[in-house]
C-alpha cells in the first residue's frame, strides 16, 4: 500500500504545482527528480519544494507573462 500512497502524494504535488504555475509542464521522472519545462526553460531537482522556489525565481523575472495572464514589471 507504500507505493501507491506515494503515487497519490505525488499526483497531489503534480496538480498543486500545475495549478500554480500555469504555462509549465510539471512532471517527476523515473529518477526521482522532478522537472518543470516551459519554451525554453528547464528545471531539473530532486526536491519538489526547491522546484517551487525556483519556479517562483523564474516566473517573476521571465520574458513569459506570470500566472494571473500580465508581463512582469
Amino acid at each position: 500500500m507504500r507505493i501507491q500512497q506515494t503515487a497519490w502524494h505525488d499526483a497531489d504535488r503534480l496538480g498543486e504545482l500545475s495549478a500554480e504555475f500555469t504555462g509549465w509542464r510539471i512532471g517527476r521522472g523515473g529518477s526521482g527528480h522532478w522537472w518543470a519545462v516551459r519554451g525554453n526553460d528547464l528545471v531539473r531537482t530532486p526536491d519538489v519544494e526547491e522546484l517551487r522556489g525556483r519556479l517562483r525565481e523564474l516566473t517573476g523575472g521571465s520574458r513569459y507573462p506570470t500566472e494571473s495572464g500580465k508581463w512582469p514589471d
